[in-house]
């Protein structure tokens, strides 16, 4: 994605969350150190052309799981969004993993060492984790790192700002046929898995997850389609049923 577009709307999240920009450009410079050169054609092999499940971690994950598996996952490219890693992986491993490292960390890792990329986020709130699985990053097997800051060095900026909608602007960008929303509830309650310490903050995380969401598919024009089981509609966004 253009700087130029995200810009403004990563300048709005700062305001009203109260981030700290410089500690996400200092993060950012971490990641980068840590990283080899990343292999975009390899990911976008996956992704191109294809369609695509995003797997969020609200409190319908488990039930669409267990549904999409029972209908082979559609053929799809399956993403999954850090904590959502875990139940997924109860079923089959993940072909992609979209992390700020929140997750189950060894989950996370059992997932990418069995197969999975690893597209890593880097923040102002996550570096020692950052730093924890350094050693594992510098390998450079089906390893990307991302910002929300401006893109430099080995590091890119998809857009989006949570782990779930930050996978579907990926899933976009990268050519993604169809992509359908599993477990993004995005409404008042928050998932077992999402990783969430304080609820206050997790929901305004989730109103602005909707916000890009609904960006991504009315201006920017993203085949997304929600097959979420419960939780809110997403404007801009149609629901499929998971229905046989």
């Amino acid at each position: 994605m253009k700087w130029s577009l995200w810009k403004p709307r990563y300048q709005r999240i700062v305001r009203e969350l109260e981030l700290d920009e410089r500690a996400d450009t200092e993060a950012a410079r971490t990641l980068n150190a840590l990283l080899s050169e990343p292999d975009l054609e390899g990911l976008r092999r996956l992704i191109r052309g294809h369609p695509c499940v995003v797997f969020g971690a609200g409190p319908s994950l488990e039930e669409d799981a267990l549904s999409l598996s029972l209908r082979g996952f559609r053929n799809a490219t399956i993403i999954t969004a850090d904590g959502a890693t875990s139940v997924l992986l109860q079923y089959r491993v993940p072909d992609v993993v979209v992390t700020d490292l929140d997750g189950d960390l060894k989950d996370l890792l059992r997932a990418w060492r069995s197969g999975a990329w690893l597209v890593v986020h880097a923040h102002g709130d996550n570096v020692s984790k950052l730093m924890e699985i350094g050693h594992e990053l510098r390998s450079g097997i089906r390893a990307l790192g991302t910002t929300q800051v401006k893109p430099f060095g080995k590091l890119f900026n998809f857009g989006g700002f949570t782990d779930g909608d930050r996978a579907a602007f990926m899933a976009h960008e990268l050519g993604a046929s169809k992509i359908m929303l599993a477990g993004m509830d995005l409404g008042d309650r928050i998932g077992k898995h999402s990783g969430s310490r304080n609820p206050r903050r997790t929901r305004a995380k989730l109103r602005i997850c909707e916000q890009l969401l609904s960006w991504l598919a009315t201006d920017l024009g993203a085949p997304l389609v929600n097959v979420t089981s419960h939780g809110k509609a997403i404007p801009g966004v149609p629901s499929e049923p998971l229905t046989p």
